[in-house]
């Protein structure tokens, strides 16, 4: 039980250290040749990669950004704040795709995908808290 508030007592770190090692791995996986990571062959997989990948991060940085407080009433400034960063790293990384070559490419198609996993991980934000509030009502 110690444990469990322990954890609640730092949770605004702990999505801090998440989310750091998220855009990490976001980067590293986005910005290496394409020879160096396994193929598969299933179609549009690189979309449903992108939308994850920023679904994820917009979640992580929101619960960091909030702090040690993630379970209130959402809050706009840290969900535009995650928004914002992740549209633009998003958009950075596909400028630096598209100009670097080694068998990357930019694509705005994987712009709009990016875009679509931040978009749906707001919606979770908000389903999440929605749900939050229920489980307090009835309780």
């Amino acid at each position: 039980m110690r444990h469990i508030k322990n954890w609640l007592e730092h949770r605004g770190k702990i999505f801090s250290i998440l989310a750091v090692g998220w855009v990490v791995t976001v980067t590293v996986l986005s910005l290496a040749p394409p020879s160096t990571l396994p193929s598969v062959s299933y179609p549009h997989l690189d979309k449903i990669v992108h939308f994850i990948f920023y679904y994820i991060f917009l979640i992580l940085w929101y619960y960091a950004l909030r702090g040690e407080d993630t379970f209130g009433p959402v809050k706009k400034k840290p969900l535009l704040i995650a928004f914002f960063m992740a549209f633009v790293y998003g958009t950075i990384v596909e400028v630096l795709q598209y100009t670097m070559g080694k068998g990357r490419s930019g694509d705005i198609l994987d712009a709009l995908a990016n875009t679509t996993g931040m978009i749906c991980g707001i919606f979770t934000v908000i389903l999440v808290n929605a749900i939050n509030k229920t489980i307090k009502r009835v309780n």
